[in-house]
């Protein structure tokens, strides 16, 4: 569970740092964000690694640091399911996120977060 806990640590702070190679290493290749909302706009949407990248490139994505908590984890051999809070001087997240272990390493594959201004 360790390695899992450190992959999700990783990918926050990627995410916070606006490190594009980091995510790039992190990230699954079939990786998805779900999330209900894209800032003004309502509806669903769904993000692949490849758009995740370029939201974080293009600083619409992250650029804040937030504190980490998981809540909960629970792993199997090859996965793990976490449900974690991240909070940042302006949103909070409440977010699923499912790693998987690809070839020993562990990799963030979903992360459906739901998001609220503080």
């Amino acid at each position: 569970m360790e390695q899992a806990e450190k992959a999700i640590a990783a990918f926050v702070k990627a995410g916070d740092n606006r490190d594009v190679a980091a995510l790039e290493s992190i990230l699954h290749p079939r990786f998805q964000n779900i999330q209900d909302g894209f800032f003004d706009e309502k509806g669903i949407f769904v993000f692949s690694k490849s758009d995740y990248i370029e939201l974080i490139r293009t600083k619409r994505f992250g650029g804040s640091p937030r504190s980490l908590v998981i809540n909960s984890i629970k792993q199997s051999d090859n996965m793990a399911i976490a449900q974690v809070t991240l909070e940042s001087e302006y949103l909070i997240f409440h977010s699923l996120i499912i790693c998987v272990r690809d070839n020993r390493n562990w990799k963030i594959i979903n992360n459906t977060p739901m998001i609220a201004a503080k």
